[in-house]
């Protein structure tokens, strides 16, 4: 594999992005993917100047902004005209990739809508060049079997899958060494997170110390040339800086351990 490997800045969830930003560059990354979650967590804002000035704190710590993280704006009134936003900051900084997750889903009738907003929001993307990644996450598209199935529905080459193995535990309550089977053709990017506990539990600890067989994951991604970011959530808990820096550190040696840094 020849892949970008930085860091989703959910890890460093508690601080600001230059904090986060900082703190992956020293650990040694050069890339990182900025979060976006409306009344939860900007770390980079969708009002032009501001995004601006974001992208050059990146740029002053030798952090390349790779992906950005939209979630937290499907199924909602005004869906589509949020989601542009994210992706028109995108097209100004230069980043082609954007995740989201596809909204807490209720019934048929929200999976019609999701389809046609993601429909309307492909087309408009495509037209910048950039991709739409759909995490595994949430109650309904949270494994790489319905992820994959979901990909092919909306039918659009820009419209990929982000694969996370643990939240197919911690969400659709699936063995990820064998799921990801089903998404890797429809794979854009990887959120490399690893898992302890079964399905609920909110245990999310550094690469290499929970229960999930990277040596499958990898394995069955030995031909993929999309970006992984790493995402290291811990317990949840408001864990001091060194905690989670020293659990990004390890996290940075196991990366090495395979390679892929």
């Amino acid at each position: 594999m020849n892949n970008k490997v930085g860091v989703i800045t959910s890890t460093y969830i508690n601080f600001t992005p230059e904090v986060a930003v900082k703190s992956i560059s020293e650990i040694g990354f050069k890339y990182v993917e900025l979060i976006t979650v409306p009344g939860f967590v900007e770390h980079i804002s969708v009002i032009p100047e501001e995004a601006k000035k974001t992208a050059e704190m990146c740029k002053k710590y030798g952090v390349e902004l790779y992906a950005i993280a939209g979630h937290g704006r499907m199924l909602k009134e005004d869906t589509v005209e949020k989601f542009k936003q994210v992706i028109d900051i995108a097209s100004l900084l230069g980043v082609n990739y954007i995740d989201t997750d596809a909204g807490e889903i209720k019934d048929e009738s929200d999976k019609e809508r999701f389809y046609k907003d993601m429909e309307i929001l492909a087309d408009y993307a495509a037209e910048k060049g950039i991709s739409i990644g759909i995490e595994t996450h949430g109650n309904w598209c949270n494994c790489g079997k319905i992820a994959s199935e979901v990909v092919k529905r909306i039918n659009r080459p820009n419209v990929k899958i982000t694969y996370d193995p643990a939240n197919t535990i911690f969400y659709g309550d699936t063995r990820p060494e064998e799921d990801i089977e089903y998404a890797v053709p429809y794979i854009g990017h990887l959120h490399v997170k690893d898992k302890r506990g079964g399905k609920g539990v909110w245990d999310f600890p550094a690469l290499g110390e929970g229960e999930i067989n990277f040596d499958k994951i990898f394995g069955a991604l030995k031909d993929f040339k999309g970006n992984m970011s790493l995402e290291i959530e811990l317990d949840g808990e408001k864990n001091p800086l060194d905690v989670v820096n020293d659990a990004v550190k390890r996290s940075y040696e196991f990366m090495k351990k395979y390679g892929l840094i």
